[in-house]
């Protein structure tokens, strides 16, 4: 099972807080958006408003953090994925459910 990244010291707190709302590719929208500061880029608002004010240092904590999220993220679905595929679907095999 993949393990959650530990945020960096750097990161502020209401960021790791509002990156659970978010997909990974948002989440990698958002490093991206941190490595660049490219307004063309979709991000929240926090986080333009955030970014403005923070330096290059935390910006890029921030980016590295969001990057390891997002694969954590990406790893969890695989795995979803794999165990999905092991299932017996077949008929028959609802556990004893009866309909009569």
């Amino acid at each position: 099972m993949p393990t959650p990244p530990t945020p960096y010291d750097d990161v502020p707190n209401f960021i790791v807080d509002r990156f659970d709302d978010h997909s990974k590719d948002e989440l990698r929208a958002i490093a991206t958006y941190a490595e660049t500061l490219d307004g063309s880029l979709d991000v929240p608002d926090y986080i333009v408003q955030a970014f403005a004010i923070q330096d290059e240092e935390t910006r890029t904590v921030v980016a590295i953090y969001a990057n390891e999220l997002a694969t954590y993220l990406e790893e969890l679905e695989d795995q979803a994925d794999d165990d999905d595929e092991g299932e017996d679907l077949s008929p028959g095999r609802m556990g004893g459910a009866f309909f009569g």
